[in-house]
């Protein structure tokens, strides 16, 4: 190659990987298709960069992003070994199908971030969504919304006119721009883990200012979504990130805010029949009765599974035996279950190796001072404890939000948390 067009090349490459985490960044708070548009993108530089063998990874990352590729290739041909052992009787749907892409999305961050973060622009872009989004939300929690969206938006303000107060006092579900509560609350917690790590460590005064804002935003979006298990990993991971990151009366202050939280929590009545009903769907309820439904699968298939997006189709056709609802028949409500079910056992040990490596690598990092890695941690606890009662996957705004934070969590050049490495 032209020695000249060498440095062209990569300059070009800088700019196109920066563009591509600012556009996901975006996406955090903006669209799914975003994500998907970015999560895309950054799987393309990585394979460019892989083919001009520009990548220089650390072992443990290396394993990491091995892991992501061996259990992309299990979901893209699992569905044909499916139909091969006769566990399903067709291919998924293109929607769910494509979702296979998700698998690799942390892995392509953390390749295409060898060239280069832009890490003020990134948390700069995160914090000025979430404060929007959480002004938005204060909005659609109080105001039925009355807003007609544009058909091509393909948006439903339907979730936003659900009323979880009263008659005299009714509190809607607020879902920010996203008009999905769930994905807006669940994918909160994927950007809270940075929000808090920079809130406990960062050295510089208006960052913490800043990051504490956004850390309230994001729980007071959680709390108007009405979201049970999202509020509960938010304040799981805040009392972490206090252990993790903090000491003395600072650590006590932020106990203390948490207690009162919870105190605010218990004494909202929409909040406490949102508890009393979350009891009955683990117990006798809906949640049992995925589960229940999705140990069935695995039981007639525990090695190849019904194929990687088959598990509505699978659980739809014994609905006559079992009394699912098309809704929850989507998937198992757990992550390892649905994971076991739809790919087999091979499936459900790759992607414990996945997020074994994964978490292996965020901690070394984390205890060598890496503030992106100490967040992407965080973010990567909330994951693992909404994924007892959630198949996080099925929405790939959710998935990709966690992707995003994890693979800059490994990426180099992060700020340093603390002066030494953490004893822990």
């Amino acid at each position: 190659m032209d020695l000249l067009a060498q440095p062209r090349l990569d300059t070009f490459l800088r700019r196109a990987v920066a563009g591509v985490l600012l556009a996901w960044a975006v996406g955090l708070v903006l669209a799914e298709v975003v994500l998907q548009v970015a999560a895309s993108a950054a799987v393309l530089l990585a394979l460019v960069l892989a083919a001009r063998r520009h990548l220089k990874l650390a072992p443990d990352v290396r394993a990491y992003v091995l892991a992501s590729v061996a259990l992309c290739a299990w979901q893209v041909v699992s569905p044909g070994l499916a139909l091969l052992t006769g566990a399903a009787s067709g291919w998924p749907r293109s929607s769910r199908y494509g979702q296979v892409l998700d698998s690799v999305a942390g892995a392509a961050v953390a390749c295409v971030g060898t060239v280069g973060v832009p890490w003020l622009a990134l948390a700069g872009t995160v914090a000025a969504g979430w404060l929007f989004a959480a002004a938005l939300g204060m909005f659609q929690n109080r105001v039925r919304w009355p807003w007609e969206p544009f058909a091509f938006l393909k948006l439903n303000p339907g979730r936003l006119h659900e009323n979880f107060g009263t008659e005299t006092s009714p509190r809607y579900a607020a879902g920010g721009i996203f008009f999905h509560r769930l994905r807006f609350a669940h994918g909160a917690i994927a950007a809270l883990g940075p929000a808090l790590a920079i809130l406990g460590s960062s050295e510089v005064a208006r960052r913490r200012v800043l990051a504490g804002a956004v850390v309230l935003g994001m729980l007071v979006s959680i709390y108007n979504a009405f979201a049970r298990a999202a509020l509960g990993a938010a304040l799981l991971v805040s009392v972490v990130a206090l252990l993790l990151l903090v000491s003395g009366v600072a650590r006590k202050a932020g106990l203390g805010l948490i207690v009162v939280l919870v105190v605010v929590v218990l004494a909202s009545p929409a909040w406490r029949a949102r508890m009393e009903k979350a009891v009955g769907n683990i117990y006798g309820g809906e949640r049992e009765l995925a589960m229940t439904v999705g140990w069935g699968l695995v039981r007639e298939h525990p090695l190849v599974g019904v194929g990687f997006g088959n598990h509505k189709s699978a659980v739809l056709a014994r609905q006559g035996e079992s009394g699912i609802t098309d809704l929850l028949a989507t998937d198992s409500h757990n992550l390892w279950l649905t994971v076991w079910a739809e790919t087999g056992l091979v499936g459900l040990l790759l992607t414990l190796a996945m997020h074994g490596l994964l978490g292996l690598a965020l901690i070394r990092r984390y205890r060598a001072g890496s503030l992106a890695a100490t967040g992407a941690l965080l973010s990567f606890v909330g994951f693992h404890i909404l994924a007892l009662v959630h198949y996080l996957p099925f929405h790939s705004s959710v998935h990709l939000s966690f992707a995003l934070v994890w693979g800059l969590g490994l990426c180099e050049g992060s700020d340093v948390l603390r002066a030494r490495p953490a004893s822990r």
